[in-house]
């Protein structure tokens, strides 16, 4: 009976662990920490800071975001789509980003849910009334005196079928802006491996959700292909030509808990 009794406790004592493990990695917002060196980024953009936020899905936790993303008083803030998966999550936006944009300056792309949720349209909504600058494959200076940075947007492929593909977008862009710094926000993580060579110097990208489950020392396990161990998972990137950022994302859209892989807030400081 005491035996009985023993190994009840041990699973009793397991669950609890493996309970309180889930939440962490559900809820509980870590904040990644990157520092983007570059001789062509203008000397009054040094220690400019951006705070990305990607993959939300209408996550619950909408006050610990926020007060993460002002504390570390960011000069724009990057939203890398995602941020829906069905009408349901439109309500969880709102209340995030009428916040967000008290802070600074918010600006977004779609993600394939974005588009695959049906409900586009009334996302747009909500983040033109709060004063999001939603970037349909465009771009916008950022001035300082004299000096500019470019943010440039991408529209996700889940959206329309003439949709101009980045490499052109970018080619448009350095048509009028040849020698700038460019920040390119992007949803999916594939830049390395379909544009390696593209002119820019900063990609902000998400859609790996970190590999959904983490496995210490070795990284994601499940790609968004369905692969095993994908390689751009989560973390910082060189292609040779522009440094790509993967950011793990906050929720989640698929049954499988997050394991191992807290929600993620990047911030990312530039400096020449």
């Amino acid at each position: 009976m005491k035996k009985r009794i023993k190994v009840l406790a041990i699973i009793l004592l397991l669950c609890a662990l493996g309970a309180a493990l889930l939440r962490d990695s559900a809820r509980n917002v870590r904040l990644t920490q990157y520092t983007v060196a570059s001789a062509e980024l203008p000397e009054s953009f040094a220690g400019f800071k951006i705070v990305q936020l990607s993959d939300f899905h209408g996550a619950p936790f909408v006050s610990d975001i926020v007060s993460a993303v002002k504390a570390e008083k960011p000069d724009i803030i990057a939203l890398t789509g995602d941020f829906i998966t069905d009408g349901g999550d439109l309500p969880a936006v709102r209340a995030l980003v009428r916040q967000l944009t008290d802070i600074c300056d918010v600006y977004f792309v779609s993600g394939n849910h974005d588009f695959a949720s049906g409900k586009i349209d009334e996302l747009s909504d909500i983040l033109s009334s709060c004063g999001v600058k939603y970037l349909r494959n465009e771009y916008v200076t950022i001035k300082r005196g004299d000096e500019r940075i470019v943010i440039a947007g991408v529209e996700d492929p889940n959206s329309w079928a003439d949709l101009e593909p980045p490499d052109k977008l970018v080619g448009r862009l350095r048509a009028e802006f040849p020698d700038d710094y460019v920040v390119l926000l992007g949803h999916r993580n594939y830049w390395i491996e379909q544009y390696p060579e593209l002119p820019v110097q900063l990609v902000l990208c998400g859609h790996a959700h970190g590999g959904i489950v983490r496995i210490p020392g070795i990284g994601g396990l499940l790609g968004t292909d369905r692969t095993l161990f994908p390689e751009y998972d989560a973390g910082r990137f060189e292609s040779g030509s522009y440094t790509m950022i993967v950011s793990r994302g906050i929720g989640n859209s698929v049954p499988l808990p997050r394991l191992f892989n807290r929600p993620e807030i990047v911030s990312i400081v530039l400096k020449n």
